[in-house]
């Protein structure tokens, strides 16, 4: 007589089943992984001022602004637009999540309302006829090797958790 059991096999597609649907919807490797990622590089580039790669200001309005902010970086006043790039509930912020979506950065019609023009564009682009230098934030994040190493090793991190959420039965 022979006697075929499918135990394991049944156990090894349910738990596949199991990873496959924690894996379907990506919002909290967004939400804990990625996002305040994203914010800690957003930090690092205004405290150093683009990694050393914006222009310094303007000799007149550095020493003007060394009166009126004293203490305040390349691209600081008030903060504004620091802490809108950098923290998700702030004015002008934009933080969207969705099962394989995220969506990260400022709302240029907040600044605009508020301020009378979205000057983190106008930052991020420059303006020669203006003599406004480029001193780009968003796209310094994902600039190197570095961003895309510790995306990796984030999405490492979330897969290990969710293939281990996943052994203990939960869904």
């Amino acid at each position: 007589m022979i006697h075929i059991h499918f135990d394991a096999l049944l156990r090894t597609e349910a738990f596949v089943e199991r990873v496959e649907t924690r894996l379907t919807d990506a919002t909290r490797f967004w939400t804990d992984f990625l996002a305040p990622f994203i914010w800690d590089e957003i930090d690092d580039i205004f405290d150093s001022e683009g990694n050393g790669r914006w222009a310094g200001l303007d000799p007149l309005y550095a020493a003007r602004k060394g009166v009126t902010h004293p203490g305040k970086g390349i691209l600081e006043r008030e903060g504004s637009y620091r802490d809108a790039a950098t923290h998700p509930n702030r004015p002008g912020s934009i933080a969207e999540y969705s099962a394989q979506e995220l969506v990260l950065g400022v709302s240029g019609g907040y600044f605009e309302s508020r301020f009378g023009a979205n000057y983190p564009a106008l930052h991020e682009e420059g303006n020669d006829e203006t003599n406004l230098s480029a001193r780009p934030v968003y796209e310094l994040i994902a600039a190197g090797e570095r961003f895309e190493e510790r995306v990796g090793q984030l999405g490492d991190k979330y897969l290990q958790e969710e293939i281990a959420a996943a052994e203990r039965g939960n869904r």
